[in-house]
């Protein structure tokens, strides 16, 4: 009889734990996920399809023939090229080394946020990032380089919009364009000028 005395209330104690784990999960998850919904919500308000419409450009004045006189500089140096005149092991090489699954993914690389936070852990501190080329993209147009948790959740939300709107062809452009490559150089082509005079 003492047994099963045990065993009940080993099995009531057991319900009432699983019970009470359950709920204060379910609370917890809502918690979180109400944070991170106004967390989405004071997201900007974007239009993808002007991604490219506020860049600075530098101005050329060309001769009768096409040779350049002069260039009129903004405050960033910056040539704005199609994505057709670059070099195709320019953009493997980009996306090679700043977001291998770039093709693949919507916008946000899921296995690259898990691979990353492993490693971080790992190393007890931070090697390496999981921002995609769209992230990167959506953080230099749109939002602040401020390093804090409600940034990273907007930028992830906005990174899925440009995703679903632009095609990766038109995300990479905008990308390689307006990335700033150090002696005021934005964008490949100024950065090709600036450094290798091409």
């Amino acid at each position: 009889n003492k047994n099963n005395e045990r065993k009940k209330t080993f099995k009531k104690t057991f319900k009432i734990s699983v019970v009470s784990l359950l709920i204060f999960f379910i609370m917890t998850g809502g918690i979180l996920g109400g944070i991170v919904l106004s967390m989405v919500k004071a997201a900007p308000e974007i239009d993808p399809s002007q991604i490219n419409t506020d860049l600075s450009h530098t101005s050329s004045i060309l001769d009768l023939d096409g040779n350049l006189l002069e260039k009129i500089e903004t405050a960033e140096f910056r040539t704005f090229v199609s994505i057709k005149k670059m070099p195709e092991h320019l953009k493997q090489a980009f996306i090679a080394i700043e977001d291998e699954r770039f093709i693949e993914h919507p916008g946000v690389d899921l296995k690259g946020i898990v691979g990353s936070a492993f490693e971080n852990l790992k190393s007890d501190g931070i090697v390496r990032g999981a921002s995609t080329i769209t992230q990167q993209l959506v953080k230099n147009v749109y939002l602040t380089p401020e390093k804090k948790w409600s940034r990273k959740i907007q930028e992830a939300y906005l990174a899925l919009q440009v995703d679903r709107a632009l095609s990766k062809n038109q995300i990479l452009e905008a990308y390689l364009n307006r990335n700033f490559f150090g002696q005021n150089a934005y964008g490949v082509q100024e950065a090709a000028q600036t450094y290798f005079s091409k």
